[in-house]
């Protein structure tokens, strides 16, 4: 997980799934710079939203596929004066964070990825 974009009342967090450590896989994907973890498909390639979905799957709030996110162990449902979150309307594996806090996103496996915004 990662800052995004950052605003002066809230900031994107992304999720993007990562693989890896594998060199030889991210090269036959299309990463040359020598990295070992990667996006399991390149940026516009038509095989990674499918891809993605099948490594993350579904939302149990949204249904979309992508990631469950919280905050401080709430629900992701939009600013509350507080810490808080709100999906992002176009793309699962982002979102809007408001307040400092623990935000997690978390694949319908139970894997998470956590991220501390000071």
């Amino acid at each position: 997980m990662k800052i995004h974009q950052s605003g002066a009342e809230r900031v994107l967090l992304d999720s993007t799934p990562l693989v890896g450590p594998d060199a030889e896989y991210c090269r036959a994907i299309g990463f040359t710079d020598g990295r070992t973890v990667c996006p399991v498909r390149m940026e516009g390639n038509p095989e990674r939203s499918a891809c993605e979905a099948l490594r993350v799957g579904r939302a149990s709030d949204t249904g979309r596929p992508g990631p469950t996110w919280s905050a401080n162990g709430k629900r992701c449902d939009g600013p509350d004066g507080g810490t808080a979150c709100l999906n992002h309307s176009e793309n699962q594996y982002l979102a809007w964070a408001y307040g400092s806090g623990t935000f997690r996103a978390c694949a319908a496996s139970g894997v998470c990825g956590e991220l501390v915004v000071p």
